[in-house]
């Protein structure tokens, strides 16, 4: 996301020390190192450096990061510190994020003093492909979903009839079909105090069908650690991080779903490489973001897909705060992009500055971008730009053609950032581009494709809207009060004759990745109003506006005028002074902005001091810094 790559640098602003401890991590459903080693006495700084809740536990409950943080609940950034005075071996567990029995999920290990220790393989339950026969149904032979699911060996159908579950549901056993009657009217209701709907965890081959979740604190539907995931004709709103979520997980599909009203996305798959994942056939809105994939790709397909009244569309991003960077090669295809515009939509303050994108590249490479209808978005239908949080992502090599594009108010296709490598643009219909010229300058089939620098006012606008999220200035709406949605397609009854687990799901659906066009519906969005893409470009500032946001984007807009021609100048003024012209020198000073100048001043001979050529140099990142510097000030 957009505000992401503005993290690294507020991280530098304020905070206490923590040098001198040992650290863990706490990296989105994962701890990092899961074994630590520390001497008798010693102390552990437990840090959040993800965007979910997390905390750490003691299996044999000697001792929490509640003790010193003051609640279980600590949010990206928290820290708390836990000393231990006793020699010993120490499992501990998130209580969020693992199974019950603490073994499974996100659980880790402190080993204090000088003992021998060998962490234990944990033996997982093998798979199946097949459905055993037998049904488990609920309530009539179990009273909850979590007692069958408990009951049920690999391979069987848990079978829910009718009614509002107020329950959470983990499933810990591999290769179960877990399956509501009617989609409509088999419900888990988290009541805004249970954590998730359900969650899979380790346990490979788990498939969920027509089913709805609501009111989780954390997630509709949540996998994570397995090989194999199935989400068929599943509704999740108004859950408070995820609606649909696959996290450290390969091989699976969310086919014919719904989700809305999430903090955080809609749908998402994360920290996957190679991923072998498909989203198809999903309505995602009225959430932060539609799609996000933090560190996911590689045989990933979102296709024909409808992602609309967002905060963003779709946002495939690289983070260091979770394992697998950078995010690459993912396929965005046949999708139709609508309208995420959305003020009342919920949203972390970080999620805030991806406001009005329809598809936002933040870091992510090698991607492929195509036959997409992107339509009504104030700020830009398709932006790509670097993310900076420990390293600096830039985006590059993604492919973006045959996309329809209109009434985008900055740019139907944006670059952003100082430097764009590798990316290519080609038949696709739209009216703006920002820089000017991409398919002509970085068309798909030039054989040399040019390191286009992109737009800085975006970047600036968006850190702009990054301090205004941070300081208020702007309100998230309320997950627990989003709107909630019509009736969704039932399963259809031959899927229902057809029970088995998700062995190879993504293997079983290659058609729809060979099959895939243009969405079903394109001409209709097409045919119904549209505004008018702007030809304003980069001029326009990023909205929603602000004073902050106007005093950046002058900043962004203006400072790569006054860095060119500052440099332009002083070359040619050196030349004319030292009575030196050259044809050459001149050439490559008008004709590679930028760089032709740099060169000049510290290759071409210049007469300038050379404190003066460093510092004119400089200046332009000084501002840069400086500005970010004291947006960081302003929200630590």
């Amino acid at each position: 996301m957009v505000g992401l790559s503005l993290g690294g640098f507020l991280a530098l602003c304020g905070g206490s020390s923590d040098h001198g401890y040992v650290h863990v991590d706490m990296i989105d459903n994962s701890f990092s190192p899961q074994l630590q080693r520390i001497h008798k006495g010693g102390t552990i700084v437990f840090k959040n450096i993800g965007r979910n809740p997390h905390n750490a536990v003691a299996v044999d409950k000697s001792w929490s990061t509640e003790e010193d943080f003051g609640t279980l609940n600590m949010l990206g950034g928290d820290k708390a510190r836990v000393t231990y005075p006793e020699e010993g071996v120490f499992p501990y567990y998130c209580t969020f994020h693992a199974s019950p029995d603490q073994r499974v999920g996100m659980v880790g290990t402190i080993v204090v003093g000088d003992i021998e220790y060998k962490q234990e393989t944990l033996k997982k339950a093998d798979p199946v492909g097949t459905w055993t026969g037998v049904t488990r149904k609920v309530p009539s032979q179990y009273p909850t979903i979590q007692l069958a699911v408990d009951a049920a060996e690999p391979g069987d159908l848990v079978l829910v009839a009718p009614g509002v579950y107020k329950e959470e549901v983990v499933v810990t056993t591999p290769s179960l079909i877990i399956r509501g009657e009617d989609r409509n009217k088999v419900i888990i209701d988290g009541e805004h105090v249970r954590g998730n709907g359900i969650t899979v965890v380790g346990a490979d081959g788990v498939a969920i069908e027509n089913i709805t979740a609501r009111n989780a604190v954390l997630n509709g539907f949540f996998w994570t650690s397995v090989e194999g995931f199935r989400g068929s004709y599943l509704t999740a709103y108004n859950n408070g991080d995820y609606g649909v979520y696959a996290f450290d997980s390969q091989n699976g599909i969310f086919e014919h779903s719904y989700a809305s009203g999430s903090p955080d996305s809609s749908f998402y798959i994360g920290q996957c490489y190679p991923c072998k994942a498909i989203i198809h056939d999903v309505i995602a809105e009225n959430s932060a973001l539609g799609y996000s994939g933090t560190n996911a790709g590689g045989e990933l397909y979102l296709i024909n897909s409808i992602w609309k009244n967002n905060i963003v569309g779709l946002a495939p991003n690289t983070l260091d705060s979770e394992l697998l960077p950078p995010q690459r090669e993912a396929t965005i295809f046949g999708n139709i992009v609508l309208n995420n515009n959305n003020i009342k939509a919920p949203f972390v303050a970080i999620g805030w500055p991806s406001f009005g994108n329809g598809i936002l590249v933040a870091g992510g490479l090698r991607n492929r971008i195509e036959k997409n209808v992107i339509i009504n978005h104030p700020n830009n239908g398709i932006v790509m730009l670097p993310n900076l949080q420990d390293n600096l992502w830039l985006s590059h090599g993604t492919i973006v053609k045959e996309n329809i594009i209109r009434g985008s108010g900055r740019a139907d296709i944006s670059l952003s950032g100082p430097i764009s490598m590798g990316n290519c643009f080609s038949d696709n219909s739209f009216s703006t581009t920002i820089p000017f010229g991409l398919e002509i300058f970085a068309g798909c089939g030039s054989p040399v494709r040019s390191m286009m620098g992109g737009d800085l006012s975006m970047m600036m606008g968006a850190l702009a809207m990054m301090m205004d999220a941070n300081l208020g200035n702007f309100d998230s709406g309320d997950y627990k009060t989003q709107p909630i949605p019509a009736a969704q397609p039932e399963m259809p009854e031959a899927m229902k004759q057809n029970t088995r687990p998700a062995l190879t799901p993504f293997e079983d659906h290659q058609d729809l990745i060979k099959e895939a066009k243009f969405h079903p519906e394109a001409e209709k969005y097409l045919s119904e109003e549209i505004d008018s893409s702007s030809y304003v470009g980069s001029i326009q500032t990023v909205v929603p506006g602000s004073i902050l946001a106007v005093i950046f984007h002058i900043f962004g807009f203006l400072l790569p005028f006054v860095v060119y021609s500052s440099w332009t100048f002083t070359a040619f003024m050196d030349m004319h002074q030292r009575k030196e012209s050259s044809a050459i020198w001149s050439a490559l000073i008008i004709l590679v902005p930028f760089l032709g100048s740099l060169a000049y001043h510290f290759r071409g001979g210049s007469t300038l001091p050379g404190w003066f050529r460093k510092t004119m140099i400089g200046s332009g990142a000084g501002v840069f810094l400086l500005l970010v510097f004291i947006a960081g000030a302003l929200v630590a």
